[in-house]
């Protein structure tokens, strides 16, 4: 993959990856996705069936932030029940966020959708509403559910009783069966920005230029924003890897961060995201682009550390990342993986300055 300075620009470009790893789900999450949902194409799309009374038994959501899924599936799962709903929609909207609504049940909240659970499912499916006109089933987390489970939910999908409804969260469709995407309407969630996250973060009260920081460093997942938002030491680690960019000037400058960046409690792949989220702005700066470098804060050094580069060395950089990113997807041995692009970078920097000379 080759970058090109003039679409460099949008930092989707480079971090053309989703994350591997995800954090687990809590009720009543931090921040609050409900404005973004509303604004969504998605949510339009949700809306345009609802106009059309053509509103699927089967809906699958997907996106890499669970809690996002989550939010998503709550409020279509309140529009839906209160369509033919006046008077007690307040009260609907209440108890399906505490979870008692006993028209919209939750599983796959606190425990993976197993057989048994499936079963369960089934069997509520054929009781009829107890309030409403409607029965809405919500799967959280339905890419946990094994090959068993998705094959005895098969019958009910294919034949939801009347009034029944699946809204169906994922956030991959590697292991879903054929036959169950065969048999729903499949939405994709709007990706969020980093400008979204970063609104989120500072109307839970985090600082603007951390929120900043740390939106960037999420590469659209806001669950991940949220958990570096209460991870004390996350500041520490991002400007302990400004410090490494800074002082490498050769290989013999690479064990001294070696031995640091590979220790068993550093998350090898949020080294990475962070290194590519500095190199991106330092291919800001080469480009005399400097209105739209994220890390603002770290802005001196970055200039310092780009004055030894170029934006080709960068743009390998870059590549570098992504395909060490591929190597942690398959479990490769970790610490060879900080090895190998730290020396790289080594490399490179020797490069840039014997061109320049």
């Amino acid at each position: 993959m080759f970058f090109y300075a003039q679409k460099v620009f949008d930092f989707y470009i480079f971090l053309d990856f989703k994350p591997y790893f995800y954090y687990s789900i809590i009720r009543g999450t931090m921040l609050d996705y409900s404005k973004v949902i509303q604004n969504s194409k998605a949510f339009k799309t949700i809306d345009l069936d609802i106009s059309r009374s053509r509103l699927s038994h089967v809906y699958l959501f997907v996106n890499a932030d669970e809690n996002y899924l989550k939010s998503f599936a709550c409020i279509v799962a309140k529009k839906f029940i209160n369509l033919n709903e006046t008077e007690f929609v307040e009260k609907n909207n209440s108890r399906i966020d505490k979870r008692i609504h006993p028209d919209v049940i939750f599983y796959g909240e606190d425990k993976q959708i197993d057989v048994s659970a499936v079963a369960d499912i089934v069997e509520s499916s054929s009781v009829s509403p107890f309030e409403t006109d409607k029965k809405i089933f919500v799967l959280l987390n339905a890419q946990k559910m094994n090959e068993a489970s998705q094959n005895k939910i098969l019958k009910s999908i294919e034949e939801p009783p009347k009034n029944t409804f699946y809204l169906i969260c994922a956030t991959s469709i590697t292991k879903t069966l054929p036959t169950i995407l065969s048999r729903v309407k499949k939405v994709e969630l709007d990706e969020l920005t980093a400008e979204d996250i970063s609104s989120m973060l500072e109307e839970k009260g985090v600082e603007k230029q951390k929120a900043d920081i740390l939106s960037s460093c999420s590469n659209g997942n806001a669950s991940f924003a949220e958990k570096l938002a209460t991870d004390d030491g996350f500041i520490e680690f991002f400007n302990s890897i400004v410090s490494c960019l800074f002082e490498i000037n050769g290989s013999r400058d690479v064990l001294k961060f070696s031995n640091l960046f590979s220790a068993k409690t550093v998350d090898k792949e949020e080294f990475i995201n962070i290194s590519m989220l500095l190199l991106r702005d330092i291919m800001m700066i080469l480009s005399k682009k400097e209105e739209l470098v994220v890390c603002k804060n770290v802005l001196a050094k970055l200039k310092v550390i780009s004055a030894g580069l170029n934006l080709s060395g960068v743009q390998g950089l870059i590549t570098a990342c992504l395909e060490e990113k591929k190597k942690l997807a398959f479990n490769v041995n970790t610490t060879a993986v900080v090895d190998d692009f730290l020396f790289k970078y080594a490399e490179v920097k020797v490069k840039c300055r014997r061109l320049s000379v």
